[in-house]
């Protein structure tokens, strides 16, 4: 097998499940995966249905159906201030994942450095390893598990290529504010660097103002790659459907990349999309409503457990707990999680060396269950080391 293989290994996020299931525990609760546990809304499968229905399970244009394009870029229009071509900036793709993975793809050569906030989403690193370039971590403050322009000023090279952004972030939840971004913009002009900002959780923020996209900024639009999709937004998980905006001169290179990958998105699923795009935005908030509330109690709980310290995570619906006062082995205290409390997190150190000491909960699941977690682990947590 190819060489670069052996620089990607199953993100630990995932490997902790697995972990967790062998244990055959029936009784387990998973707070380890970012999947919404809302179901799609009733007016978006009933899209799906009707294009069965109707027989559209072709082939659609590579960059995906016209109207769904022109639908996100009206999106992008209003709630970001962005002008995107709708025929020609914007390219649907099957989930964010791979937005992700052909935007890096078409941008890193041989050598070319990446800088990614640490921590980070893994596929990430993956896909820049996969391209022959250089990964290379900015570690955040690890009080306020904030990026700050500076640190990634200083690693800025004449081989990096691209910055990339994760706003609100995952595996932090943190919300970066629009001076930090401003900041990152203006070393990105001054630099003449690509930006790859993803923006999958961007109607998640729970506390201040949603932050504008970072290609709102001048001199921004043209460099600047936004990744998004429906799968959290919409609890579209399985329905693998996302998009990439940019220029009609990057996303014609992309096109290239994706071409090689597949064919199109799913058609079925595209129809979903228009139809979750076009339709009433209630049950977003609803769902939303419904995350804040989960934030607010989990928050709470983890602040009153001896030995965790848990910033105030805005976005997203992810907390970062720090444990180091308890155990400096996030992977290990995973584990004694799992085994000891029925309640499986994600180790901190599977998204980069500055996540070492933390652990990543997701609070995506029902209330009953967060509460019935923070129980668990607070008899679990006073018991360790006894």
């Amino acid at each position: 097998m190819a060489e670069k293989t052996k620089s990607i290994g199953r993100p630990l996020h995932r490997a902790i499940k697995d972990y967790a299931v062998q244990m055959g525990i029936k009784d387990m609760i998973y707070l380890s995966i970012g999947e919404p546990d809302f179901p799609t809304p009733t007016h978006i499968i009933e899209a799906a249905k009707k294009a069965l229905e109707e027989g559209f399970t072709h082939y659609t244009p590579e960059g995906g159906i016209l109207g769904l394009r022109q639908a996100i870029a009206k999106r992008l229009k209003i709630e970001r201030g962005l002008d995107v071509d709708p025929k020609k900036g914007i390219l649907i793709t099957s989930g964010g994942a791979e937005a992700c993975s052909i935007a890096i793809t078409s941008l890193v050569d041989l050598g070319d450095e990446v800088i990614i906030p640490d921590p980070y989403y893994p596929p990430y690193v993956s896909a820049v390893n996969i391209s022959s370039g250089k990964p290379v971590p900015a570690p955040v403050d690890r009080e306020t598990l904030m990026v700050d322009p500076e640190v990634i000023s200083n690693l800025v090279t004449d081989r990096t290529k691209a910055i990339i952004i994760n706003n609100p972030c995952n595996p932090t939840g943190m919300v970066y504010s629009e001076d930090i971004l401003e900041s990152i913009a203006d070393l990105a002009v001054d630099h003449d660097l690509y930006v790859i900002s993803d923006e999958v959780y961007d109607r998640f923020v729970f506390e201040g103002e949603r932050p504008p996209s970072i290609a709102s900024f001048p001199g921004m639009q043209e460099r600047t790659l936004i990744i998004n999709s429906l799968s959290k937004t919409y609890a579209m998980t399985g329905w693998r459907l996302g998009y990439l905006a940019s220029t009609p001169k990057i996303i014609a290179e992309v096109l290239k990349v994706k071409g090689s990958v597949n064919v199109c998105a799913n058609s079925i699923a595209q129809k979903a999309a228009l139809a979750a795009i076009q339709g009433s935005d209630e049950c977003v908030e609803e769902m939303l409503k419904e995350y804040a509330n989960r934030r607010k109690t989990f928050l709470e709980g983890l602040n009153q457990t001896s030995g965790i310290r848990c910033p105030n995570s805005c976005g997203a619906f992810y907390v970062f707990p720090d444990i180091s006062k308890i155990e400096m082995d996030s992977l290990k205290l995973s584990k004694y999680l799992i085994e000891k409390g029925h309640v499986v997190v994600s180790p901190g150190v599977g998204f980069g060396k500055g996540g070492e000491g933390h652990i990543r909960i997701s609070y995506s699941a029902s209330m009953e269950n967060l509460k019935e977690a923070l129980k668990r682990m607070k008899i679990a947590l006073e018991a360790y080391g006894k």
